[in-house]
């Protein structure tokens, strides 16, 4: 699942849980369904929480929980997207309050949560320090602590039901609100560090019951929950059977995708028998009612309640005892606890909880399974956070949020740990390398997991070393495992690094529950290399040398060498006396995978990786990040503003800083900005709002330890290579500069971009004073773009898409695109007549905004819009911009320019309140089945509607797409603000 934050006060976190009623294993002289409470505490206490009195002590009991079970929580798009929004507001206040360090933890983003399982099944939330769950998350990580397994003494209390005038309203120690009722037990774990153990039993039966858990026909209960006050999910019994399961015909489900990427080897069923059957609301789906309003109750309390209902209905326990392996929790929304995820998972456990809709989201669903099977996220090498779940060639990494894709298989490192549990993959195909002087070097053939059905037939048929997954072992718990990520089937949605080798990062050995992180995705002729492998002074190089999709199973030809090792030849055989020689067929099935010729003799030697590696693996032509400082400088002279500019050199200019000294060290607010060209072209010199974007920053800048003032721009600021862009800072209170020889004249040249001497003003757009030079610092990085070379086994050369969404992150946005290329032929069938289509809110767009972002799906055609019809806020001319990329915006950088394809940049005189055609620089082309996302901008405003449904629910159909509820900018590239409904007109044709 992706992640739900859990704030703490008082130096405090909270991991919420529910009071469940069934016991997790049938272990001995338990009886499954009878919950055993745990034991009373000397004295029961009314209400319990941190904020009692000082000095007064609670009442507890030493007890060692059964097992303790790890939550993983998966944030909604929208929430993320505000979650940091709100954090980089918060970074930025002078607010004091009591929460501030509440803010910090926030901050972290931690993963996962913890609950005590008690004898007989039911659960207490742990309570512990933010050092101690921490510990506890570095330890689930490494494999220490075993979720269900594991476990540890904590003090018990008693905990008894609250009213609405104790605890409705209460602030917890997470962060969240009390809920009115609460669990009847709270554990707290002990002062000092974490001390583990292991139910001895579960963990000798753990890998046999693990291996069970993914064979086999598993059954999965969905409990459709109403509160007392009518509140339910969106759809009813009948529409869930078919989303889970298929029932109604529905082919993107779970049970489809787990099916399908287990080769057959797992599958989801709702056949319970026919006595439970019977029961049931529709196939697989059972309706309860509980007897509370979800407004006092959180939602792990919740979910408790629907399980002892569904409980009296079937007249048998959960799970176990009523033959269930999964149990899906389905409700209307979280409305107290801590809210804003999607659904949460506990790990290697049965139950998962959706709110909304997101119960019918089948790659949602089986993110949530792949949760109860004991996997962990899958994100971004060394990336910052929010990226704990963007590997998007991995279910595990962040899904689509459609009722309509599902089909994403699973990481090399997930599939590892899935076939180190006995299931699914035959271990011949599964295979570890030690690396070493004694085995330098190894050649294979991958195929991709989605056609493994293939594998056995396939390699009948060769002579090649045949691989679905490798491991590289490194000497350490963190692990490198190799993949061939194809392309097709029920691998056909993947979004990143389709059709290459992708090498993943993990812990734990591969063997058990562990963040994996993407490190390289590798195309025909790339290579990815690591330094010092495992303890030596050798270089490991991992390279492509040729891939073929034309036939199934699709495979890739992959070379491992440490230390440049070569093939050694093999000698022809020399015949025995009397036989003749050896035949060789004229028209092998399949090549040899490389000629020892291909790979060099020696090792290379340019800028070779490091290993272990601990920040992000950089895409092909970026450079490290730079500091450019103007130490030299005297800052003699003060000003409200100071406008130059910046000439880049040998390559694209990315500023993604700006430092600066004010007269004094009071916060003042600083807006910032950039516009591409000389300002002294510029219609009105610069001094002129016209003349300039809208602000890329407008707040309070950071204090540095060096008594500069930072500010963290809104967008990497390009420059491209050879052109010049003017920035203009203004603030409050004066900036220190120091006055210049000329203005236009050269003041520093760093290399990668020239420094010219600018002029002072006296307030924003008033007033030229001085001619003035930069004194500060600019933190930047350079760009060139990938040039196409000769194969060769250079290190560090892995192709690597963009950093995922991440509202802090200042690198380019390097999505991968696979659009088709628009063509000047429609051809296969395709239909050349332009079509018009008109969303139906045209006539009643009356309001604006500078910038709408909203979303295209495509139906069972590609479709291609050559132009975009778009109502105007007036008539003056003024600047428009038409941007796309393919995905949902939330799925990517949204607000990083360098994220979006640029289709239209012109200035244009919209009509006010009547549609505009304007034809677009290059086709937006979405394939069929496949959503874009569109952002407009005008610096005088387009018109939009406001909607009465939820962001990226359809508001408009053609017969050949859908359009989605989006969202307004102030400004261009700046924070969403309002939902929207794009009002205008698409032209287009289609294919297929």
């Amino acid at each position: 699942m992706w992640t739900k934050p859990l704030a703490a006060l008082m130096l405090s976190c909270i991991a919420r849980g529910g009071t469940a009623s069934a016991n997790l294993f049938d272990d001995e002289n338990e009886q499954v369904g009878v919950a055993a409470e745990a034991p009373k505490t000397h004295r029961s206490r009314a209400h319990y929480n941190l904020f009692d009195a000082p000095g007064e002590e609670e009442e507890s009991e030493r007890y060692t929980c059964k097992s303790i079970v790890a939550i993983a929580y998966s944030r909604q798009p929208v929430e993320r997207r505000e979650e940091a929004k709100r954090l980089r507001k918060k970074k930025h206040s002078t607010d004091t309050s009591s929460d501030d360090d509440n803010e910090e933890l926030v901050d972290q983003h931690p993963e996962e949560g913890f609950v005590c399982e008690l004898e007989g099944g039911s659960i207490a939330p742990i309570e512990a320090t933010s050092e101690q769950l921490e510990e506890m998350r570095a330890a689930l990580s490494n494999g220490t602590l075993i979720s269900a397994v594991s476990t540890m003494e904590v003090d018990m209390f008693d905990v008894v039901e609250e009213d609405d005038e104790l605890g409705g309203d209460d602030v917890g120690v997470s962060g969240w609100d009390t809920p009115p009722k609460s669990h009847s037990k709270s554990a707290k774990v002990p002062p000092g560090p974490i001390h583990l153990s292991s139910n001895s039993r579960r963990l000798v039966e753990h890998p046999q019951r693990r291996l069970n858990r993914l064979k086999g026909v598993k059954k999965l209960l969905v409990i459709r929950m109403t509160d007392s006050e009518g509140r339910e999910p969106p759809g009813d019994a009948v529409y869930y059977s078919n989303k889970f399961f298929g029932t109604s015909g529905d082919t993107e489900t779970p049970k489809a995708q787990i099916y399908g990427c287990s080769n057959g080897a797992m599958e989801l069923s709702p056949d319970f028998g026919s006595d439970l059957n019977d029961k049931m609301t529709a196939d697989g789906v059972l309706d309860v009612t509980i007897k509370s309003s979800l407004k006092k109750i959180s939602t792990e309390d919740a979910w408790p309640l629907a399980q002892k209902e569904a409980e009296d209905i079937l007249g048998c326990k959960l799970p176990y005892g009523c033959g269930a392996d999964h149990v899906a929790f389905l409700m209307e929304d979280c409305h107290k606890g801590g809210c804003g995820w999607a659904a949460y998972a506990y790990i290697d456990w049965w139950p998962s909880v959706f709110v909304k809709d997101y119960g019918a989201h089948p790659a949602v669903v089986t993110h949530e399974l792949g949760h109860n099977l004991n996997m962990a996220h899958s994100g971004w090498t060394g990336a910052s956070r929010l990226v704990q779940y963007a590997d998007h060639s991995c279910a595990m990494g962040n899904p689509y949020f459609t009722d309509y894709h599902d089909k994403i298989c699973f990481n090399p490192a997930k599939n590892f740990q899935i076939a180190n549990s006995g299931a699914w993959y035959d271990e011949k195909y599964v295979i570890t390398l030690n690396m070493n002087s004694d085995t330098p070097y190894r050649e294979l053939r991958f195929v991709g997991v989605a056609e493994y059905d293939k594998v056995a037939q396939y390699d009948s048929e060769t002579n090649e070393d045949i691989a679905v997954v490798v491991k590289l072992e490194t000497g350490s718990a963190v692990d490198f495992f190799v993949g061939f990520n194809r392309k097709t089937g029920q691998n056909s949605h993947n979004k990143l690094a389709s059709d290459e080798v992708t090498i993943i990062e993990a812990g734990a050995n591969g063997e058990s529950y562990a963040q994996s992180w993407f490190t390289a995705g590798l195309a025909q002729d790339e290579s990815h290399s690591f330094s010092k492998w495992a303890k030596t002074n050798e270089e490991l190089v991992v390279k492509v040398v040729n891939i073929d999709t034309s036939e199934a199973p699709g495979y890739a030809d992959v070379i491992i060498a440490l230390g440049g090792a070569t093939k050694s030849p093999t000698p022809v055989p020399t015949p025995a006396p009397g036989t003749s020689s050896p035949s060789i067929s004229s028209s092998p099935s399949h090549a040899p995978i490389i000629s020892p010729s291909m790979v060099p003799s020696v090792s290379p030697t340019l800028m070779p990786s490091t290993f272990p590696s601990g920040s992000p693996s950089r895409p092909p032509g970026i450079s490290p990040t730079k500091k450019f400082s103007t130490k030299d400088k005297n800052p003699n002279q003060k000003a409200k503003g100071i406008m130059y500019q910046v000439q880049a050199e040998e390559a694209d200019v990315k500023i993604e800083k700006i430092s600066f000294k004010t007269k004094d060290d009071k916060d003042t607010e600083v807006q910032v900005y950039f516009q591409l060209g000389a300002y002294e072209s510029f219609p009105g010199g610069g001094m002129d709002s016209n003349d300039w974007e809208e602000p890329v920053f407008d707040d309070i800048p950071d204090r540095t330890s060096d008594g500069l003032r930072e500010v963290v721009l809104d967008e990497v600021l390009t420059i491209p290579k050879g052109e010049t862009a003017s920035i203009q800072i203004v603030g409050k209170k004066e900036i220190l500069y120091e006055e210049g020889d000329k203005e236009f004249a050269v003041a520093a040249d760093t290399g990668d971009f020239k420094m010219i001497t600018g002029r002072s003003t006296k307030k924003l757009f008033e007033e030229r004073l001085k001619d003035a030079d930069f004194v500060g610092e600019i933190t930047y990085h350079t760009y060139t773009a990938k040039v196409t070379s000769t194969p060769s086994l250079s290190p560090s050369s892995s192709k690597l898409p963009t950093l995922p969404p991440n509202d802090d992150s200042t690198s380019p946005s390097m999505l991968p695109s696979n659009r088709p290329s628009p063509s000047e032929n429609d051809g296969g069938g395709g239909d050349d007549t332009p079509k018009e289509y008109d969303t139906p809110n045209a006539n009643d767009a009356g309001d604006n905004a500078k910038g709408i972002m909203f979303t295209i799906t495509s139906k069972s055609k590609e479709v291609r819009i050559t132009d975009l019809g778009i109502i105007g806020k007036d008539d003056k001319e003024s600047d428009l911009w038409v941007y796309y990329q393919n995905d949902y915006y939330t799925e990517f950088d949204e607000l990083n320019k360098d994220a979006w394809d640029e289709v239209l940049r012109k200035k244009v005189a919209l009509v006010p309140g009547k549609i505009f055609n304007v034809k677009l620089d290059e086709v937006i082309t979405i394939p069929a089945g496949e959503t874009v996302s569109v952002y407009v901008v005008s610096k005088k405003g387009v018109l939009y509607e406001k909607p009465s449904k939820n962001e990226f629910d359809i508001y408009a159909q053609s017969g050949d797409f859908d359009v989605r509820v989006g969202t307004t900018t102030k400004k261009e590239f700046q924070q969403p603000e309002k939902l929207a409904e794009f009002a205008g007109r698409f032209v287009y044709q289609t294919k297929g």
